[in-house]
């Protein structure tokens, strides 16, 4: 383990994060909040310092790439690094959050859950907003290059399925490699600055089309009110436009990258777009012609299709917007909602959840048990983007289901020792894994927050939301001393 390399990466992005936080400095400065401005310089520049000068003294040169475990170990420490970072601003930014909110909160942001413990948001600095927005907007970008870069060579969760061109991380791959992360990175630019267009043509104003474009295109789901996008209601473009965007960033942005350099061939059969996009229309148009049977307050049926449309793809893409308190609407739309909670986006897109293509797998599996029930002797091997679909992703998709499900349940019943009821210990700990945000209950719902939950229970649920935003295996892999003994 060459913990030279390991302390110099996080000094790096310790210094990165550093400089980030000028930015909101500079637009506290211009919306004359002095005192919010000051803290954000006054912790941006103690972060630099800190950060370059540990990477001063770490450095030498890496002559070979980073070997397995220490790719474990930097995953894990760099998403823990940003989090402490991240919550330095709000810890001293004078308005009496403890350190422990403060670090739920930016955990919340860099895992792009979207759960908050801040309430009136309208009274806080502009800059401090900001920073909410950007640590998800950062956080969105790094989980998509851990799905394409990392997590396949890793082979988590089944993962190793990916590990194609795209993530093939051998030496003569090199170029080709650093050519894609740099197309994604320009995508995301590119999404970023069309969505926070269109929201400002739809009637934001700028700053809020800001903030709102970096909580949809990461689907992390910070908004600047209270009322999330409820501030909103009766603008049916505004929900039109975040609801198409949540949908593309959850969608694998190199299927998004060459379907717009017209490499039809790829994408046109690509299993988890299609089960995704099919899961919404059955999901949506259904039930949301139902509602109009259901509920006597929604009667005009292009404003039910936009706003169950809305909330449907802000939960299953783990964004986690509200419109409004969708459990009012219901015991059939809380279980609903509650069930989407855990099914997540696709692979290689910043939604968090169990992934799409894993319940693909899952139903492969299916089908082949029923086929070799009728036909015993058969050789039936299930394919996946016509790539034979082997025992050791089968084993992977598994383990991984295993350890979501066994992590949920601990975490349930931890919560519920800190005097939390069984719906709030349950769904804080479904939608943290899941990186979703809103809970299901009186305390956490979708008008509520995090705030009211004793400081035990959001220690808890932060390293939950760590944990499914790594994917799980990435950290608790870390405690096995197998590990440690291998010498890649």
């Amino acid at each position: 383990m060459r913990q030279r390399l390991i302390f110099f990466t996080c000094c790096m992005m310790t210094l990165i994060f550093g400089a980030l936080m000028l930015i909101p400095g500079f637009v506290d400065l211009q919306t004359d909040n002095e005192i919010s401005a000051q803290c954000f310089f006054i912790c941006g520049t103690f972060t630099i310092l800190i950060g370059a000068l540990g990477a001063l003294l770490s450095y030498q040169p890496f002559e070979e790439k980073p070997r397995v475990k220490e790719m474990f170990a930097l995953t894990s420490l760099i998403w823990m690094t940003m989090s402490f970072i991240g919550a330095l601003p709000l810890y001293f930014s004078g308005f009496s959050i403890s350190f422990t909110d403060a670090f739920f909160e930016s955990v919340s942001g860099f895992t792009s859950t979207g759960a908050t413990i801040l309430t009136n948001l309208e009274s806080y600095p502009k800059g401090l907003l900001l920073w909410r927005a950007m640590t998800q907007w950062v956080g969105g970008l790094g989980i998509i290059i851990l799905a394409i870069a990392i997590l396949p060579m890793l082979q988590i969760g089944g993962m190793q399925l990916f590990a194609t061109e795209n993530s093939d991380t051998s030496g003569k791959n090199a170029p080709f490699i650093a050519t894609q992360m740099k197309n994604i990175i320009l995508l995301y630019l590119a999404l970023s600055f069309v969505c926070a267009f269109c929201l400002y043509i739809a009637g934001m104003s700028p700053f809020d089309a800001a903030a709102h474009m970096m909580a949809a295109v990461s689907t992390g789901g910070f908004s600047t009110y209270d009322t999330s996008i409820g501030h909103f209601s009766g603008n049916q473009a505004i929900l039109w436009i975040l609801t198409f965007f949540m949908t593309i960033s959850s969608l694998p942005l190199v299927f998004t990258l060459a379907l717009l350099s017209g490499h039809w061939e790829k994408v046109k059969n690509d299993t988890q777009v299609k089960f995704f996009l099919g899961l919404l229309i059955v999901l949506i148009i259904p039930i949301a012609i139902g509602m109009q049977w259901l509920l006597p307050a929604f009667q005009n049926l292009g404003q039910t299709l936009g706003i169950f449309a809305f909330q449907t793809v802000s939960i299953i893409s783990t964004t986690g917007f509200v419109y409004e308190d969708y459990t009012a609407w219901g015991p059939f739309f809380v279980t609903f909602f509650l069930f989407l909670t855990a099914i997540g986006g696709c692979t290689g897109s910043t939604a968090g959840g169990i992934k799409i293509f894993r319940f693909a797998i899952l139903f492969k599996m299916l089908r082949r048990h029923l086929q070799l029930m009728l036909t015993p002797h058969a050789v039936i091997i299930p394919r996946y983007n016509d790539k034979p679909v082997t025992e050791n992703i089968i084993i992977g998709v598994t383990a991984f289901l295993t350890l979501f499900l066994t992590v949920a349940v601990f975490s349930t019943l931890i919560l519920s020792l800190t005097g939390l009821d069984f719906i709030t210990s349950f769904s804080a700990s479904l939608t943290c894994l899941s990186n979703v945000g809103p809970g299901i209950g009186s305390l956490i719902g979708p008008d509520q927050t995090f705030a009211v939950l004793p400081d035990t229970a959001k220690w808890v649920l932060s390293a939950v939301m760590i944990l499914g935003r790594l994917e799980m295996m990435t950290i608790i892999v870390l405690f096995l001393p197998a590990l440690w003994k291998r010498r890649s």
